[in-house]
C-alpha cells in the first residue's frame, strides 16, 4: 500500500470521526498538564507528548478546512464560514509564500520550544542554556519583523497559525444533501408555486427544528463580514510602529539583559516589564484617546490578550524568585496535609521549579 493511500484512508477515518478524535487530543492534553512530578522524567515526557499533540494538531486542521472546502463546492453550502481570523491569516499566507512559510516555522518553535529547553539543560550549563534562548529569540523576533513588514505594518496578531473553527456536525456530505431536499412545502393560490417552509429549508435537529433566529442572524450582512481581510486589521501610524517593533524586540533585550545582569536580578525583570507597558501604551495612543475605540475586532483581541499576558511577570525572573515562590511554597505548606486539596499543592509544587528553571514557561514569547 502506497503512502498516499496510507494518508488518504487516514484523513478520511479523522473525517468521520473528528468529534471523538478532537476529545481525546483535549484529554490527552489536559494530561500531560499533569505529569510533572508523577514519575522519573515526567516533564520531558510531558511536553513530547504536548508538542507531539499540537504539531498532529496542526495537520488535522488542514485535513479539516480542506474537507470543508470540499463540501462547499459539491453541495454548495454556505452555513460553513471562516472565522475572521482565519479569512485574515489565509489570506497572507495566499499572498506571500514567505508569510506561510513564517507561520509554519513559529508555530513548530511555539509548540518545541518548551521541549528544546528541557533537552538543552540536561547537557548545557545555565549560561550556555540563555545564550541558546537568545539565538531562539533572535531568529524568531527576525521572522516576525519579516511578519510585520509582508503585512504591511499591521499587528501580527497570535496565533500564527490558522486556527480549527469548523463544526464537526458539519463535515457529513450527506447532511447537507439532505438538508438541499425541502420536506414541507405550501403552493401559492393564485401562482401555483411551491414555496418551503423557513423550517425546512434550515433543516432539521433531530425532532426539533434549529432556531429560525439564529438560522436569520447568520444570514445578516455585518460589517465585519463584508470587510475584505486588508481591512480587518488596520495599517499601523508611525507611534504604533514603534511599539509593535518594540514588541517584537522585548523578548530578545530580555534575555540578553539575563546574560548582562543574572536571571535572578531585577533590572532584566523591569526591563522587559517598561518595554511591554511602553508597547501597548503606544498602540491605545495610535487609535484615539478613548482607549481602543478604533481597533477592529482581530486588533481588540490581540490587544487584551497582550494585556493579560502581562500577569506572568509574577512568574518571571526576580520577582518570581523573590516574592511569588516563596509565597507559593508556604501555601502548598499549608494545604498539603488536607485531603483533596493536598493534590492540587502537590502539582503546584511540582512546577514550582520548573517556572523558575524554564525559561519558556512564562516567557510569553
Amino acid at each position: 500500500m502506497s503512502t498516499m493511500n496510507i494518508l488518504q484512508i487516514y484523513e478520511d477515518v479523522l473525517i468521520k470521526n473528528i468529534s471523538q478524535i478532537t476529545t481525546i487530543e483535549a484529554a490527552l492534553r489536559s494530561l500531560s498538564y499533569i505529569l510533572p512530578g508523577r514519575f522519573q522524567d515526567a516533564e520531558l515526557t510531558s511536553q513530547t507528548l504536548y508538542a507531539g499533540l499540537n504539531l498532529i494538531g496542526l495537520y488535522h486542521n488542514s485535513i479539516l478546512r480542506r474537507a470543508a472546502n470540499d463540501i462547499i463546492q459539491q453541495c454548495k453550502v454556505t452555513n460553513i464560514e471562516e472565522s475572521q481570523f482565519n479569512k485574515y491569516t489565509r489570506f497572507w499566507n495566499h499572498q506571500s509564500g514567505t508569510h506561510r512559510m513564517i507561520s509554519r516555522i513559529l508555530s513548530i518553535i511555539a509548540y518545541t520550544q518548551v521541549l528544546m529547553e528541557m533537552g538543552l539543560l540536561r547537557k548545557r550549563s545555565h549560561k550556555t542554556h540563555y545564550q541558546w534562548i537568545a539565538i531562539l529569540e533572535a531568529i524568531k523576533a527576525i521572522l516576525r519583523l519579516t511578519f510585520f513588514r509582508i503585512t504591511n505594518h499591521r499587528m501580527i496578531l497570535y496565533p500564527p497559525h490558522l486556527e480549527r473553527d469548523i463544526e464537526p456536525a458539519k463535515l457529513d456530505p450527506g447532511r447537507h444533501h439532505e438538508l438541499q431536499v425541502p420536506t414541507y412545502h405550501w403552493t401559492g393560490r393564485r401562482t401555483g408555486k411551491e414555496v418551503p417552509f423557513i423550517s425546512s429549508t434550515i433543516g432539521e435537529t433531530g425532532s426539533s427544528f434549529v432556531d429560525v433566529n439564529a438560522y436569520l442572524m447568520a444570514k445578516v450582512l455585518t460589517p465585519e463580514k463584508l470587510r475584505k481581510p486588508k481591512q480587518m486589521v488596520h495599517v499601523m501610524s508611525s507611534l504604533a510602529r514603534f511599539g509593535e517593533v518594540a514588541y517584537i524586540l522585548r523578548p530578545l533585550i530580555y534575555v540578553l539583559g539575563i546574560l548582562v545582569w543574572g536571571r535572578r536580578a531585577w533590572k532584566p525583570w523591569f526591563l522587559s516589564l517598561v518595554i511591554d507597558l511602553m508597547s501597548i501604551y503606544a498602540i491605545q495612543q495610535s487609535n484615539g484617546s478613548d482607549q481602543h475605540s478604533n481597533m477592529m475586532p482581530l486588533e481588540k483581541k490581540e490587544y487584551h490578550r497582550r494585556l493579560k499576558s502581562l500577569m506572568f511577570y509574577i512568574l518571571k525572573g526576580a520577582f518570581y524568585s523573590r516574592i511569588t515562590r516563596p509565597k507559593l511554597e508556604r501555601l502548598c505548606n499549608r494545604l498539603e496535609n488536607k485531603p483533596l486539596v493536598n493534590m492540587v499543592s502537590g502539582v503546584l509544587r511540582d512546577y514550582l521549579v520548573l517556572w523558575e528553571n524554564i525559561y519558556f514557561y512564562s516567557s510569553t514569547s
